[in-house]
């Protein structure tokens, strides 16, 4: 039996007479052989994997998200490499290397910074890219993203409805355009309502996202403020677990002294005491979501790039309350 039948049999089997693969399929079975993908993109092939660029692959919005886009891959016969930047350019920069000299068909990123023309470069060398929950406005690349100028004016708006006339925004850096967009929807929800929106709205940046040691000083630093918000709204519900946390710590009620508000509506934001308010994103769609733009890139270079966007859902729970004068508190409890 040549090398050249076996290797019909591999890549070619509807080259091969229905005895001879027979045979060939049944000498692969015994020796338990596994082709070598190594040796097939070196003579000029990609990879059968995909690349997922995230912020952090242990969130577990991510989880979720990643899922979603697994399952699309897993149904194509293909596989994600998972690669987590914290929001590091630099680590974003390394993965990027990485994967292209593995020769990855596609990449789903979620950029560390709001500049993406080293994406286009990447696209421009061949590999497919795909932006996961952000949005592709310049039109050259495909895109899954959220309207999170959206969700944070639901957040803010939910709260001036609710009587809150000052709000501790704990928000991540603003060189993500998630969180700058949050700013914004938040910012216009306050001058809807007629607020001044640098008195009612008092920003704290976390930078990493997982930076958690940062939440407690936060907290600490909004509760000393001579005219204390009355309400929290934070970038994540990892986030709003840990303020939750803070303020049961230092004797302040919730919701009755402070309302506080998450961001994604994880699994565990309903298991809380008191349960979460948050903002409901549709992770697992957006997954695979950016699984078919890559898939559908893949097959047509030259399709026209699609832009896919979700919005969010405020989910109102028992953390947030409205604002009399009876809620006023101090921060020993009394």
């Amino acid at each position: 039996m040549s090398i050249g039948t076996v290797s019909n049999v591999l890549n070619r089997p509807d080259r091969v007479a229905a005895d001879t693969l027979a045979r060939v399929l049944e000498a692969i079975d015994k020796l338990g052989f596994v082709r070598s993908s190594a040796a097939h993109q070196m003579r000029g092939g990609n990879s059968r994997c995909f690349g997922a660029v995230v912020l952090d692959a242990s969130s577990p919005s991510s989880t979720e998200t990643i899922r979603g886009l697994e399952d699309a891959v897993h149904e194509q016969d293909c596989a994600v490499v998972v690669c987590s930047t914290d929001g590091s350019p630099e680590r974003e920069a390394r993965y990027l290397r990485l994967l292209e000299e593995q020769r990855v068909q596609g990449i789903v990123i979620t950029p560390a910074t709001r500049n993406v023309s080293h994406l286009h470069t990447l696209r421009d060398r061949g590999i497919v890219v795909v932006l996961l929950d952000r949005n592709g406005q310049s039109g050259e690349l495909c895109s899954v993203s959220v309207d999170h100028a959206g969700g944070g004016e639901l957040t803010a708006r939910h709260l001036f409805d609710l009587g809150h006339t000052r709000i501790a925004f704990i928000n991540g850096p603003v060189h993500l355009a998630q969180c700058l967009a949050r700013r914004r929807g938040m910012r216009r929800a306050a001058r809807l309502a007629g607020l001044d929106e640098s008195e009612a709205i008092i920003e704290y940046t976390i930078e990493p996202l997982t930076a958690f040691g940062q939440v407690e000083p936060i907290v600490d630093s909004f509760l000393e403020l001579e005219e204390r918000p009355t309400a929290v709204v934070c970038v994540n519900d990892q986030i709003a677990l840990m303020v939750l946390r803070a303020l049961v710590e230092r004797g302040i009620r919730v919701p009755r002294d402070v309302s506080v508000v998450g961001y994604d509506d994880v699994e565990f934001a309903a298991m809380l005491s008191p349960s979460l308010t948050s903002i409901r994103l549709p992770k697992y769609d957006l997954g695979r979501a950016a699984a078919e733009l890559l898939f559908a890139e893949t097959a047509d270079p030259h399709h026209r790039h699609s832009d896919i966007r979700f919005n969010p859902e405020l989910i109102e729970r028992q953390s947030t309350t409205a604002r009399s004068r009876l809620n006023q508190y101090n921060p020993r409890g009394g």
